[in-house]
């Protein structure tokens, strides 16, 4: 398949994906904060589910825990060292300090960082079957929804303009499909490349997820529903995932 349309379709899948998460989060118009809680715990157990059930199983399936458990460190890393960074970079930007907003920042490297394997991985199917690929981005597509809703969920907490927050799909698209391109041409190389970064994107997540999301969910509203929401969403990431 050509090299060029893989980065095309990964760019639309994670594209599409996110902005049906945006739009739904903002159409609803969501203002209760028992509601916002359920959602902010809901879309953190699609994350768990993510990585409990698609990102983890793919790196270990390579039989290289060893890879995994280093990729995991450094994704953990890089998310303590994302939080003591980003207010420099809030002040360079001349970003307005806020919680919402260093959270939403996070999450925004956050998801790019976990795009890098899903576009790697996505470029190695190339060299399989195009039903392979056409399968992989559905999926793609399909758990880039609550990406969308957990960046619109920030976002719109932190008071950002919606027309800034559409924007953003493009450029994680953009950065999966540059991915797409690398994992087609590392993919003849050595298949370390993605299960490391596989259990980079994990650790990053999970940091973000167990740091971030779920203390503000409960911030938010502090009940058995948001907890309730939470373990519904590993179920419904677990249901898309299988």
């Amino acid at each position: 398949m050509n090299i060029w349309l893989i980065a095309a379709i990964a760019l639309v899948a994670e594209g599409i994906g996110l902005e049906i998460g945006i739009i739904l989060l903002y159409v609803f118009r969501v203002k209760s904060n028992r509601l916002i809680g359920m959602l902010f715990g809901g879309t953190s157990g699609l994350m768990i589910a993510l990585i409990c059930f698609d990102i983890l199983p793919q790196a270990i399936e390579k039989n290289r825990i060893d890879l995994v458990m280093i990729g995991i460190m450094i994704g953990v890393t890089i998310g303590v060292l994302l939080d003591d960074v980003t207010p420099y970079l809030e002040k360079l930007m001349k970003v307005n300090s806020s919680k919402m907003i260093r959270t939403a920042f996070t999450l925004v490297i956050g998801i790019a960082l976990h795009n890098i394997p899903e576009g790697f991985a996505l470029g190695a199917l190339s060299h399989v079957s195009a039903e392979a690929i056409q399968k992989f981005a559905i999926v793609l597509m399909l758990h880039s929804i609550p990406e969308g809703i957990a960046l619109a969920i920030t976002f719109k907490q932190a008071k950002v303009k919606i027309s800034l927050v559409m924007m953003i799909p493009l450029i994680l698209g953009s950065i999966m499909g540059v991915a797409g391109i690398l994992g087609y041409v590392l993919s003849g190389i050595s298949p370390n490349y993605i299960v490391t970064a596989l259990g980079l994107a994990a650790g990053i997540i999970l940091y973000i997820v167990c740091e971030e999301l779920i203390p503000e969910s409960r911030k938010i509203w502090n009940g058995r529903t948001t907890t309730i929401a939470t373990i519904v969403g590993m179920m419904l990431g677990l249901l898309i995932l299988t």
